[in-house]
């Protein structure tokens, strides 16, 4: 799994086996295993993007989710060895949304995919105000991407 039919480039490419506590009694991966996953995956790729999550925060900002989508097209189970890809699936003036695939190592098409919208915002006590993305974000977002296009409002 490498780029898809949209010409798109993975913003970040894991591999791994799924673990014991990944799944149920049965060895199944457990539904909301991938969320994790795919959170560590953002993650360090806001760290490498400039945008840690940790420095977000201590400015009273951050990435919220907003909207979340499982699509599972096959069964993972105990020690398969997944593929993972991050990419950028749209772009809008205050949020994004990443795919997130796991593949089975040597299977060309995703067992499974997760649909994450996350929205910039200002985070306080009180309530979360929707910001703009910054410009910096937006460019390293799209420099992985083709075509390149912002979606406003």
């Amino acid at each position: 799994m490498t780029t898809t039919a949209d010409g798109s480039e993975p913003l970040l490419r894991r591999r791994f086996r799924v673990a014991m506590g990944d799944t149920d009694a049965a060895q199944v991966v457990y539904f909301a295993a991938p969320a994790r996953w795919a959170e560590s995956m953002m993650s360090e790729w806001l760290v490498t993007a400039g945008f840690a999550t940790s420095r977000l925060l201590a400015a009273g900002l951050g990435t919220p989710a907003v909207h979340a989508e499982f699509t599972y097209r096959d069964c993972l189970r105990l020690d398969d060895e997944l593929d993972a890809c991050l990419r950028l699936e749209s772009l809008s003036k205050r949020s994004f949304t990443m795919r997130s695939d796991f593949a089975v190592v040597g299977s060309p098409e995703p067992a499974m995919q997760l649909r994450l919208t996350q929205v910039y915002a200002r985070v306080s006590d009180a309530a979360l105000e929707a910001l703009p993305l910054p410009g910096e974000l937006v460019r390293r977002l799209q420099g992985h991407r083709r075509p390149a296009r912002l979606r406003l409002p």
